[in-house]
């Protein structure tokens, strides 16, 4: 790998917003991370273990008769450690830590004293644990029971060390993690870590390492847009830091979490409120479209076999925590899937979870059908994962009510878009899975996804204003509200040439395009806000979760995908639209804009761009996805490669190491010839397995079709 991705990535004093002073960390562990941490030695703040559990301190070290906590210190972020500086009039202090995939809280600290007198370290641990102890957490969330044993070099074994006036000693102090019952195990890693004091540095290093081999299995994409290529790794990034693997309870899967858990409540074991560290499947199927370009296909399986299990008695995917099944959500999995067979051609693994996607399919169609058709019926807003959208009220008598949240009036069911757009994919992909391995279910999939189709363009287009709507969930009449779901057909691919005219509400600045993402309702709308709350009323604080204007990257990348279809359906017409709103959508993944802050969060203000919420490195959209596909233009078909790229304005740019099936693709783009890619046509070349398959394609001639 050339790309410095350290370096890229790296962060000075990388925070939570509403938590100044707390520091972000990188690097996870299979169910070990930290939420933040304190400006201190070691490893106290808020840290959690397979689910959010709040655990304050794990260990810290200290100069005695002096807090822990280092104000001013300064500290560098990285994706595979985090390094902090501090220095006064007493003493000077250097630490590296890190996260290991085996659970381990590494701290590797450097100490020198600067005064004239004696100067006293000591480690401190929770109240009644003990080093070479196991020690268990007072939490009990989940059924968890968390175990810790702490260890530290011979220079520290009694707990405190000595420093003469002058001298400079290196520590090193480690916490091995895991669940009752692994007590043996916490005590061979204590022992490995140890059995490396003497050589500790080159420890930290091989740690990172083995942390950056993530990043080698991701294509290596440049580009002449710095931010396109900072975030193209960043977003590699948020893919390692979401995984887990709690291998307990109903997630015995490796998986990946919706996000880290910022926003629940910090009280100390004890945590409240909307947990992100679970298996979401909402988020998954974005998650997993993602995933499918890193070389890594057994943790693509993993995911999905973890979705697979986490169906509930209903049949559907469902919210799952190592000890409960919860509510359904609208998603695409079986799309998703889909997507992941194209790519890697896995038969046997598609005949082993293709009977959990059956099953979901089924279950959700049959409960949320109306009586009169296909179209699937939302009865809790909630369920679509866009909360308070305006459509759920435009029925109400007597006009939108003034309170919204605790209350069921004015509030109607819909059929929605976006849920029978979802079914349709599901339903599409089912059909073309079973063709694929011989099941014989294809037809029943076939038929449901032509019955859908039907409904949509028949029911919920309305000709005169040129938009798809949602509808009474009974009645089927229309809710003349403008969601940015309207644009889901055309992602789908179900439209015809007339629909054309959704796309004009989302690039106009009247209505959807209103500087930063897509709005997630028309600013026309009589309760549209582009920063929440609801006329007036932020009930659900500043943070809330409200879908009544913000922006969404969850809907903003399918509004681009939906783009970029069009586009090349239509002679590539919507190009330069996408390339503008692929460069609002990719500042929104920087903090104040600053290429030197990659910080992604939940939504935005649809017109300023400013952060609303505070979840950092959230993960619920698709990235990389949008650059393979429509920048540099790699679509995978059953039957080959097409090669179509968007021009989007680039000078140049390159990826390299894209797997497709059994083959790898590299693909290259200048406007000039040997610039900067020395010996290269000017236009698009495009290698596979080493041979160079185009050779300097002019944008108008990139549309080719390779067989694989």
């Amino acid at each position: 790998m050339k790309t410095d991705v350290k370096r890229v990535l790296a962060v000075n004093n990388r925070m939570l917003r509403k938590y100044p002073g707390k520091l972000l960390f990188g690097p996870t562990g299979a169910r070990l991370w930290a939420d933040y941490l304190d400006s201190a030695p070691g490893f106290s703040g808020r840290l959690d273990f397979i689910h959010k559990l709040n655990l304050p301190l794990l260990f810290t070290l200290r100069v005695r008769g002096r807090s822990e906590i280092m104000e001013g210190a300064q500290a560098i972020w990285y994706p595979d450690e985090l390094r902090l500086h501090y220095e006064c009039t007493s003493f000077r202090f250097f630490e590296r830590k890190t996260i290991t995939w085996r659970d381990e809280a590494i701290s590797l600290t450097q100490w020198q004293n600067l005064s004239d007198e004696p100067l006293t370290l000591e480690h401190v641990l929770p109240e009644g644990a003990r080093e070479g102890r196991p020690y268990g957490f007072p939490v009990r969330l989940h059924g968890l029971d968390v175990v810790m044993l702490f260890c530290a070099d011979d220079s520290l074994s009694s707990g405190t060390l000595t420093l003469m006036p002058g001298e400079t000693r290196t520590l090193l102090c480690a916490a091995a993690l895991g669940l009752k019952g692994e007590e043996e195990k916490l005590k061979e890693r204590c022992g490995a870590i140890l059995a490396r004091a003497g050589d500790a540095e080159a420890f930290l290093d091989e740690c990172c390492e083995e942390y950056f081999k993530w990043f080698e299995d991701a294509p290596e994409f440049e580009c002449s847009d710095p931010y396109l290529t900072v975030c193209w790794w960043y977003r590699v990034y948020i893919l390692r830091a979401s995984l887990a693997e709690p291998a307990h309870g109903y997630l015995r899967h490796r998986l990946f979490y919706e996000g880290r858990d910022h926003r629940m409540d910090k009280t100390a074991c004890a945590p409240s409120g909307w947990s992100f560290s679970r298996l979401i499947p909402l988020s998954t199927p974005q998650t997993l479209t993602d995933l499918r370009w890193i070389r890594c296909p057994e943790t693509g399986k993993e995911a999905f076999r973890a979705l697979a299990d986490s169906l509930n008695e209903d049949g559907a995917f469902s919210v799952t925590a190592v000890d409960s099944k919860g509510k359904e959500y609208c998603q695409y999995a079986a799309w998703a899937l889909y997507g992941f067979y194209l790519l890697w051609n896995d038969k046997p693994f598609v005949k082993e979870v293709l009977p959990h996607f059956k099953r979901d399919c089924r279950s959700v169609f049959e409960r949320h059908k109306g009586e009169n058709g296909a179209l699937q019926i939302c009865y809790a807003h909630a369920l679509t994962g866009k909360e308070y959208q305006p459509g759920f009220w435009y029925f109400a008598s007597g006009g939108y009510p003034k309170k919204v949240r605790g209350t069921k009036e004015g509030y109607t069911p819909l059929k929605r878009v976006d849920s029978s757009v979802y079914m349709y994919l599901n339903c599409l992909a089912l059909e073309r899975l079973c063709r694929e391995i011989g099941d014989a279910d294809a037809e029943e999939f076939a038929s449901r996804a032509c019955a859908i189709k039907r409904d949509v363009l028949e029911k919920m287009w309305d000709e005169e204003t040129g938009c798809f709507y949602d509808l009474h969930w009974q009645s089927d009449e229309k809710a003349f509200v403008r969601h940015v779901v309207g644009v889901y057909p055309l992602w789908a691919g179900m439209t015809e040439e007339k629909h054309l005219r959704q796309l004009d509400y989302m690039l106009s600045p009247e209505t959807f395009a209103r500087g930063s993402g897509f709005a997630s309702v028309s600013a026309d709308c009589p309760v549209y806000s582009p920063s929440g709350g609801w006329m007036g009323d932020y009930f659900k604080g500043r943070d809330g979760c409200m879908w009544n204007g913000p922006s969404w990257p969850y809907t903003t990348c399918i509004v681009l995908d939906a783009l970029a279809r069009q586009s090349k359906l239509h002679a590539h017409r919507y190009d330069g639209a996408f390339a503008k709103h692929l460069r609002e959508y990719t500042l929104e993944h920087f903090r104040y804009g600053d290429l030197k802050q990659p910080y992604l969060v939940e939504h935005y203000d649809a017109e300023t761009g400013q952060a609303i919420s505070d979840e950092a490195d959230y993960n619920h959209s698709f990235f990389l996805d949008l650059i393979v596909r429509h920048v540099c233009g790699l679509e995978i078909k059953e039957d080959g490669l097409l090669f179509e790229p968007l021009s989007v304005g680039l000078e140049y740019f390159s990826l390299k190491g894209v797997q497709l099936r059994s083959h790898t693709a590299d693909v290259y783009y200048q406007q000039r010839e040997s610039a900067p890619y020395d010996g290269f046509k000017a236009g698009y070349t495009l290698f596979l397995d080493g041979e160079k398959r185009i050779d300097g394609v002019s944008a108008s001639d990139a549309h080719v079709f390779l067989k694989l």
